[in-house]
């Protein structure tokens, strides 16, 4: 009688811990549901690639890649380099559900202004099409050219003005 008594006990404590540890209030278990996809990406990306993250304000997912040329001086050409970092971003997305990967290009500030705006902007649509290349589908990715407004290094020297010829990638899921 003793070891009924004892097995209904434990079996009563199980199932009350198993039942609370699960019970949470509905916000919580969205909340979890809507970072699954981020950690599962982030830690995918990590293993593939140094390229360099941070969450934004609105919960996106911004995507650098410091300490790589991505473009020459006057081009929109995107170096070996950087395809192959892409590439890996692109396999670090496989079964990820995602709304919208936003292709930021950036150039350094040498010339005039309105060339680099131009320049920029046909950064991020090189990038652009080649993650489409890659695989990613045209109605979530999107190219934006932001010209020499938002340097990363000191436009006064010439590896300063290498590292502001870059593309950064906004991930919003």
């Amino acid at each position: 009688m003793r070891a009924v008594l004892f097995l209904s006990v434990a079996l009563l404590t199980f199932l009350y811990t198993g039942c609370a540890s699960t019970s949470g209030n509905k916000a919580d278990m969205v909340k979890a549901d809507v970072a699954r996809p981020q950690s599962l990406f982030l830690a995918r990306l990590q293993q593939r690639t140094t390229a360099q993250t941070s969450e934004l304000a609105d919960g996106s997912i911004k995507v650098a890649f410091p300490g790589i040329t991505a473009f020459s001086h006057d081009g929109a050409r995107i170096s070996d380099e950087q395809q192959s970092v892409l590439s890996s971003v692109v396999e670090s997305l496989e079964h990820i559900e995602y709304q919208k990967l936003t292709v930021v290009g950036h150039t350094d500030s040498s010339g005039k202004l309105a060339y680099n705006n131009t320049l920029s902007q046909q950064r991020a649509e090189q990038v652009k099409a080649f993650l489409l290349q890659q695989g990613l589908t045209a109605e979530r990715v999107t190219a934006e050219g932001r010209g020499p407004a938002e340097p990363v290094a000191d436009n006064k020297t010439a590896q300063g003005r290498a590292a502001n010829r870059r593309v950064e990638l906004v991930l919003a899921f």
